[in-house]
């Protein structure tokens, strides 16, 4: 079954992850898309982009319903729900799509584990942060960071955000089970405005939202 789980990481904060098993013309029957968002699918050269596109939308229907989904997004790109007041957030890798809405800001992110992110560390990790990164766990634990600073900078919504210095991930003790919470900082403008962290491994991804 494709809508794989819905999780609940505080009161009013929900998301789904959706399993992508379908190709993208079964996808494309399960969303059927309005004219706007359907020119925008067929601008879209490379068969991934355009299941991971329709699997964030198809999962959003399921979650909201055929009249509430229709997503748009902002001058910024942070995308918006057309009806209610609803906050959305979308991410998608490999083979799942997440999406996560409230009724306040927040953001998610989804990332495949691999070494891959051991070459990239220190372009999204401060010296303090690097300290901590040691252990059994230490690769589960980077992509805590990574997929918890880029769901801050989808929450906050500004594009000179910048992931190393301006969002900082308070000390933690990585526990492979899910449902953790962490807290993180980010500093804009001379503001520093605190935000909670919900992480979760699934499979071999990492799956974390900011609110």
């Amino acid at each position: 079954m494709p809508f794989l789980r819905e999780i609940s990481p505080a009161a009013g904060i929900h998301a789904g992850i959706w399993h992508i098993t379908e190709s993208a013309d079964e996808l494309l029957e399960i969303v059927q898309p309005g004219d706007p968002e359907l020119r925008t699918y067929r601008s879209m050269q490379h068969d991934r982009r355009k299941r991971h596109w329709l699997a964030c939308r198809a999962l959003a229907k399921h979650l909201f319903g055929p009249l509430n989904a229709i997503i748009s997004y902002d001058l910024h790109g942070r995308p918006y729900l057309d009806s209610g007041n609803r906050r959305i957030s979308l991410s998608h890798a490999g083979e799942y799509a997440a999406v996560a809405y409230s009724d306040y800001p927040l953001g998610v992110d989804i990332e495949r584990i691999s070494d891959r992110v051991e070459r990239v560390k220190s372009r999204f990790l401060r010296d303090d942060e690097m300290t901590g990164i040691s252990g059994q766990y230490c690769l589960e634990k980077l992509y805590v960071f990574w997929g918890g600073k880029e769901a801050v900078y989808k929450l906050h919504g500004k594009p000179d955000t910048d992931l190393r210095n301006d969002i900082h991930i308070h000390p933690f003790d990585y526990l492979c089970t899910a449902g953790q919470r962490i807290t993180a900082t980010l500093t804009t403008g001379g503001s520093r405005e605190p935000y909670t962290l919900y992480y979760e491994k699934l499979e071999n991804y990492m799956v974390v939202v900011a609110y």
